[in-house]
């Protein structure tokens, strides 16, 4: 491979990777309404579904699903049903906590509200914004796990049955298929290299404090507009299933 080959596949993959899509939205959740750790590991769940696309996408088996219907409808439902499931889950958790103020006691909402106004710290007894009172759900954000976010950043990106649409085209215009087995490995390198540093960038963007408490404050509107947009990709990709 040329040198202008390898520049032309990481120009291709930066502008695959950098446009918005349900991988950056579920970072960014998680890291805003959970904790940098979180969101630091959706990074690489995320970047680890690439790996196996990649991986697929160079030994061929993407271009034999992409001449596949049947397998490639499959694959196109399967991940509209979970991107369906993450966008019932967002407004579920937004309406929820976007109840809570409601359910808490009127004195205590009054006295949270004052100290905060005056600047003061919160009375005890008395949650903050963004907690959960006994007995009742807290910002679903804020119960994501690292370990949880690795699944979902995993699960999200191999639900993208777009990626298989996209790997056969990059892969398929710009790597030879003659390529020696070194620059076969060198492109795997940069590509995973690459998303891994821009994944876990905007991780470590989307858990910075002040953007985060920013997030938080608002949690109920974030579930639910994260919620809505999903199953906005959800209905857009079982309309092209079907």
């Amino acid at each position: 491979m040329e040198a202008s080959q390898y520049l032309a596949l990481l120009g291709l993959w930066i502008a695959g990777i950098v446009a918005p899509g349900p991988d950056v939205l579920v970072i960014l959740r998680n890291a805003s309404l959970g904790s940098r750790t979180a969101g630091v590991l959706t990074a690489v769940g995320v970047m680890a579904g690439n790996l196996v696309w990649i991986t697929l996408s160079l030994t061929g088996v993407t271009v034999l699903i992409g001449e596949a219907d049947t397998a490639q409808r499959i694959i196109q439902v399967a991940g509209a049903l979970f991107l369906g499931w993450l966008g019932a889950s967002g407004i579920r958790a937004g309406l929820a906590a976007g109840a809570l103020p409601a359910r808490l006691p009127t004195a205590a909402r009054g006295a949270a509200t004052g100290a905060a106004s005056a600047g003061g710290t919160t009375p005890a007894g008395v949650l903050p914004e963004g907690t959960a009172a006994a007995g009742t759900p807290g910002p679903p954000g804020r119960t994501v796990t690292p370990g949880r976010g690795f699944v979902l950043g995993l699960v999200t990106n191999l639900s993208n049955a777009k990626a298989i649409v996209f790997f056969v085209a990059l892969f398929a215009n710009v790597v030879p298929a003659g390529a020696l087995w070194w620059e076969t490995a060198l492109v795997f390198a940069l590509l995973v290299a690459v998303g891994l540093a821009w994944f876990t960038a905007v991780a470590w963007v989307g858990s910075v404090e002040r953007l985060a408490a920013g997030f938080r404050r608002h949690g109920a509107a974030v579930e639910l507009a994260a919620g809505a947009l999903f199953l906005v990709l959800a209905l857009g990709l079982l309309l092209s299933a079907l």
